[in-house]
């Protein structure tokens, strides 16, 4: 058993695949996460009870020179987000470049927006040839004994990148952003209240996609 192994010998487990994973990719490379929220009792017509409903996108690119970019959505009104979300998504992604995501979550959303937004559809899916699960690559290719049998992005970071941490953030997981989200949304929350929880949001979600561009050069490091 690879966990067991690196566990009792103190050590890695690094594949002879994993250098070709990580580097076999077309610039400019996009690091992508999602927020979004799923509410019991639909916000909008045309969705269902719990239906995952994107509000918020956070795009780190990364340029053959190695520049990093940044660029960012997060939907601010209380009207159904997903046409807007699917716009910006395509104008930020454009038409190149490998696309990093942590879990298959984004290609779901993203193959559900096309069905919504179907003068889009085409554009939308055409995105998905470009995906790459980071995590599914790292549970394939990767192992530290410091993961502790989890693969989450909370559990790889701080193993792989000390400095890199979720601590200060007001915001530290999905479901607190579902929640902040809804409460900026909400007509009582006084406006200094809603300036403050969508500069939470966009920390948070910010942090999800450098954290990624971060554990791919922590692993290139170790190659």
């Amino acid at each position: 058993n690879r966990i067991r192994s690196c566990v009792v010998n103190r050590e890695e487990y690094i594949s002879p695949e994993l250098e070709q994973e990580l580097t076999e990719v077309e610039y400019p490379i996009h690091f992508l996460d999602f927020e979004t929220v799923s509410p019991a009792i639909p916000l909008y017509p045309d969705t269902r009870p719990y239906q995952a409903i994107p509000f918020q996108w956070s795009d780190h690119i990364l340029s053959e020179e190695g520049d990093l970019d940044h660029f960012s959505y997060l939907s601010k009104k209380d009207t159904d987000p997903r046409e807007d979300f699917a716009e910006t998504l395509l104008e930020t992604l454009g038409d190149r470049g490998t696309v990093f995501t942590y879990s298959t979550y984004e290609r779901r959303v993203v193959t559900e927006l096309a069905e919504y937004v179907p003068q889009k559809s085409g554009q939308l899916l055409a995105t998905l040839d470009r995906f790459k699960d980071l995590q599914a690559l790292i549970k394939r290719h990767f192992y530290n004994a410091s993961f502790h049998g989890s693969f989450s992005l909370k559990s790889v970071l701080p193993a792989l990148v000390s400095s890199m941490s979720y601590d200060d953030l007001f915001i530290q997981e999905g479901t607190h952003a579902s929640l902040q989200y809804l409460e900026m949304l909400d007509s009582e929350t006084p406006s200094e209240g809603k300036k403050k929880t969508a500069e939470a949001l966009l920390a948070y979600c910010s942090q999800d996609t450098l954290a990624m561009v971060k554990i791919r050069e922590a692993l290139l490091r170790r190659l």
